[in-house]
């Protein structure tokens, strides 16, 4: 019978927090973690192939911005600056590389690591974007156990398969305007201190829309930070 190991999704950010302050304070917790099947949760699993067959109809739509002549402000979607005057479509294009870079970056690493051909056939961007969803579809299981990020914990730099899935879709979810964010937290962000704490609908957490900071918190974790963020106050307010 194998081990269980907590799985390394969003949903064990503040078990994980937790743990780390038993084994550097010693502080004491009665969390218990979401354990993974056998790694990821199936929670985690198929919210990474629901996005992941979301992907190629989203990056359509992300490239329709091009035609758009989509605005110079949005070029900032996946971190980069320039001095540049942004020329039309410039963000679409920018978005659109990293999302397509990133998928048949993970498509070649998984055939790699699992010793099959490599890509073949001509390029079309359309075309080869629906073929690598298809591919990481049908391996995204193994990937989910095996890969050898697959135990990382999600966050925005990390290279477990699920977590870049997960990055990309909502990157483009961002881009085009279908990500409603019905709830902003106006309390500092704990990491950034930034007042860019946000929950979507349907989401299990709380984000920090902060492009450098992308910080992940339970509802309990917010509301854990906004009782001692009030309790500052007060200790001022009584000085």
């Amino acid at each position: 019978m194998p081990v269980p190991v907590p799985c390394p999704g969003p949903e064990n950010n503040a078990w994980r927090r937790a743990e780390q302050g038993r084994a550097e304070r010693n502080t004491e917790h009665e969390l218990t973690p979401t354990w993974g099947h056998p790694l990821h949760c199936t929670r985690c699993a198929a919210r990474a192939r629901t996005e992941l067959a979301e992907l190629p109809e989203l990056l359509a739509a992300v490239s329709l911005e091009a035609t758009h002549a989509s605005p110079g402000p949005r070029a900032g979607t996946i971190g980069r600056t320039s001095t540049e005057p942004p020329w039309p479509g410039q963000a679409s294009r920018l978005l659109t590389d990293h999302i397509v870079g990133g998928l048949l970056a993970l498509e070649d690493d998984i055939r790699d690591l699992r010793s099959l051909n490599p890509r073949t056939g001509p390029w079309r961007e359309g075309a080869t974007v629906t073929a690598s969803a298809r591919f990481l579809d049908t391996h995204l299981a193994w990937a989910l156990e095996h890969h050898p990020l697959a135990g990382e914990p999600h966050d925005r730099l990390s290279g477990n398969p699920a977590a870049q899935i997960h990055g990309w879709h909502r990157a483009a979810l961002r881009f085009t305007g279908r990500d409603t964010r019905v709830e902003h937290h106006r309390v500092p962000c704990p990491r950034c201190e930034l007042l860019t704490l946000f929950r979507s609908d349907g989401d299990d957490y709380i984000e920090c829309r902060n492009i450098a900071c992308g910080a992940l918190l339970t509802p309990a974790e917010c509301a854990q930070r906004i009782k001692a963020v009030a309790l500052i106050y007060a200790e001022n307010a009584a000085a």
